[in-house]
């Protein structure tokens, strides 16, 4: 089991990478964490993707019909697509799903305290300059926890009514992990691949 804060970190560096892979290889990396989220995160992955399809949808219309390059349907004129912009449109969802299937499975592994104290060992670097991390740690876990176990279909007017207190008090903790040799030789292996992407794009 990975350390939260580098499961954060490990997600961001490959989410930063694959927006500079070929076309080739982005579809074989897309492929590959869409059937890891199929196995470990089905139910998560599905609803990131119904909550993102209208995005989704407006990323590839958007390249496809604003892009300059051959039409596809000549008889449209400037209102058809072209082949340039949906290439780049398809390469934008692809990238767009990649981020979202491994999403799904950070969450999936991490669960709502394991991302946030992922978040709260971001945030170290802040507190050197007097910010509460904690403080903020524990009003995020409060709201991830409030969404996670709200009824489905709830307004958001209902959160601003305080109907929530008369559940009486909850305790949430928060318990930051150490990070061992496993999460070190991670982070190096990212490292590496991390300077290793940027001069094979250079």
């Amino acid at each position: 089991m990975l350390h939260p804060t580098v499961r954060l970190v490990a997600w961001g560096v490959m989410a930063a990478m694959v927006q500079f892979l070929p076309s080739l290889h982005l579809a074989l990396a897309c492929a590959a964490v869409i059937l890891i989220a199929l196995i470990l995160a089905p139910q998560r992955l599905g609803l990131l993707l119904r909550r993102t399809r209208w995005l989704i949808l407006s990323l590839v219309l958007l390249f496809a019909l604003a892009t300059p390059g051959v039409y596809l349907i000549p008889a449209l004129g400037r209102l058809g697509p072209t082949a340039e912009g949906l290439r780049q449109g398809l390469e934008h969802l692809l990238r767009l799903v990649f981020v979202i299937a491994s999403l799904a499975v950070v969450l999936q592994r991490s669960g709502v305290e394991g991302l946030v104290a992922g978040l709260h060992g971001l945030m170290r670097p802040f507190a050197w300059f007097g910010f509460d991390r904690g403080r903020m740690a524990v009003r995020l876990l409060l709201v991830l926890h409030y969404v996670e176990q709200a009824p489905p279909g709830r307004h958001w007017r209902e959160w601003l009514e305080g109907e929530q207190a008369e559940a009486g008090p909850m305790r949430l903790r928060l318990q930051p992990a150490a990070v061992g040799s496993v999460d070190l030789a991670v982070l190096a292996g990212l490292a590496v691949a991390a300077v290793t992407c940027f001069e094979a794009c250079r």
